[in-house]
């Protein structure tokens, strides 16, 4: 008989909450601090809550990576269960997360720690990959490696409407961030070999520069997975992220797009007003 297999996702995925339901993936918060206070992202600190922070204080929350035992704990609930457990977690090139849940599966034969090799939506589509697999019976071992198998096939890009954040958490200079600002530039930001870069750089409104960027990655002779594309965001705006959809039905056939909000791990460091796409190639 085929084991029963626990899709897994560190709450770093952004998927909705539509999407986690559709798909039974289950996620595990991950720490947030506001100060000295300890939260866990999406159960007791909502991303809201970080700008508001940064509002009153000046100072910008942070955020962790969880413990072993936290891990170790989520594995026992699941596997006593009789499941196993297929984890992914955000790039191992951005975060210790990937070896601590390595650390913490040594204990539990029947757990699978996947480095995604990406984050946000781009570990989200992942998830929905591996709960794919799943439903087609296969264990969790095979879906870990399917999962492995896949990341390279994710494209993510994400514009950023501005520097402050990024700047107050010391990933670019003040001279950066005055200079940006100067010339109503907003980078955008990719993930290659599981690491965030900035790719280019696109001047005016963010409407603009969004339409811009998507019909850049979408046109780039690479041939569309058209599953599904998944935009990610937080504060935006309803009319930007309209207009995105409408860009990226006009130039690619995808089956879905989903529209979901980046939680507190990813928007404290890009700030309000970004917008990202996230889909696959074959």
């Amino acid at each position: 008989m085929t084991a029963k297999v626990k899709i897994v996702a560190d709450s770093t995925c952004d998927l909705n909450q539509e999407l986690l339901e559709r798909y039974q993936i289950e996620t595990i918060a991950l720490p947030v601090n506001l100060g000295d206070k300890a939260c866990l992202d999406g159960v007791d600190v909502h991303t809201p809550d970080l700008f508001e922070y940064y509002k009153q204080t000046g100072k910008l929350p942070t955020t962790s990576a969880p413990t072993p035992a936290y891990y170790e704990d989520f594995y026992k609930r699941w596997t006593e269960e009789g499941y196993e457990v297929v984890h992914l977690s955000i790039s191992g090139e951005m975060t210790v997360t990937p070896n601590i849940a390595r650390m913490a599966a040594e204990k539990f034969p029947q757990v699978f720690p996947v480095d995604s090799r990406n984050v946000s939506c781009g570990m989200g589509m992942l998830a929905i990959y591996a709960a794919e697999l799943r439903d087609k019976g296969l264990s969790g071992a095979e879906i870990a490696e399917g999962v492995r198998a896949q990341a390279g096939k994710v494209r993510t890009a994400f514009v950023i409407s501005t520097l402050l954040y990024m700047y107050k958490g010391g990933r670019c200079t003040g001279v950066q961030m005055l200079g940006a600002n100067l010339l109503n530039l907003k980078p955008c930001i990719e993930v290659q070999d599981g690491k965030m870069g900035v790719t280019k750089k696109y001047r005016g409104n963010l409407e603009h520069v969004v339409n811009q960027m998507i019909a850049d990655k979408l046109t780039a002779g690479e041939k569309l997975d058209p599953a599904r594309l998944l935009i990610a965001h937080y504060d935006a705006g309803d009319k930007v992220v309209a207009s995105a959809k409408e860009k990226i039905r006009s130039l690619a056939d995808f089956n879905e797009i989903h529209v979901n909000g980046t939680g507190c791990s990813v928007s404290v460091h890009c700030g309000p007003g970004t917008l990202g796409i996230i889909y696959m190639v074959q």
